[in-house]
């Protein structure tokens, strides 16, 4: 009796071990294919290797736009949280972004956000009609979103270095920064300008799926070159100050 009670549990023992070596070895593709037509935005990935666990996009494309690379490591310490917890590192062109990703129930936070993004290169990735030269700091403990629809927390900040934009070739505007937090589900960004040839204050809204609304205060300061300041003019008289107000919604 005792040998066949051994030898069950060796037989239990034996098929479970069987089958977290085929959840652990379970390829991404394969995961992929189950999850890709749920999300908000059209998703295609190329060059996906690895498993759920450990693996990499050659290349992320998103509605259309090639993100560039993608790497995720599994974090099995938020499966005692109920959660399933990776560590990200997204490779834009002539950027570098690490992050931590955690998915349980209806919401998606992103912690620990920090890295790179050259802005001359995202404007040519996105397409943008205009030319944008510095670098976009990225330094944002928390940023979680509730059924991708919402924004339930949020903070962190934003640094645009040697910011510059504009056509056909962009003008200096100094340094800018963006504080985030989170009202009513928006995602707030307070804008301001760090004393540089553009004057800037106000804030921007966002949310999963929506327009960022911009409503804020623009003015070219004495150091700011002519076409700055004629460029702001066509966007409305300035007041008494010499603020100009500009209100506008980014796709």
């Amino acid at each position: 009796m005792l040998s066949r009670w051994n030898l069950k549990k060796t037989l239990i023992c034996g098929l479970l071990l069987y089958l977290a070596a085929l959840i652990w070895t379970l390829p991404a593709a394969v995961v992929w294919k189950r999850i890709e037509h749920q999300l908000p935005v059209p998703v295609t990935l190329h060059g996906l290797t690895g498993t759920l666990w450990s693996g990499e996009v050659a290349q992320l494309v998103v509605d259309g736009v090639n993100q560039g690379r993608l790497s995720w490591s599994w974090l099995p310490s938020q499966l005692l949280r109920g959660r399933i917890g990776l560590d990200l590192v997204w490779q834009p062109r002539e950027g570098r972004v690490s992050a931590q990703l955690l998915a349980g129930g209806d919401s998606l936070a992103l912690r620990d956000i920090s890295g790179t993004l050259d802005a001359s290169s995202m404007a040519i990735i996105h397409n943008a009609p205009f030319a944008l030269g510095g670098n976009w700091l990225l330094d944002v403990p928390e940023l979680v979103l509730e059924e991708f629809d919402s924004v339930a927390a949020a903070n962190g900040r934003l640094v645009w270095q040697n910011a510059a934009g504009g056509l056909p070739q962009a003008l200096p505007f100094g340094h800018l920064t963006a504080s985030l937090s989170e009202e009513d589900g928006w995602l707030i960004l307070d804008l301001q300008d760090q004393g540089g040839p553009l004057g800037l204050l106000g804030d921007a809204r966002w949310r999963p799926a929506q327009p960022m609304k911009i409503n804020a205060r623009l003015q070219a300061r004495a150091d700011a070159e002519p076409a700055l300041a004629s460029g702001l003019g066509l966007l409305g008289q300035p007041d008494a100050q010499g603020w100009i107000r500009w209100q506008a919604q980014l796709q």
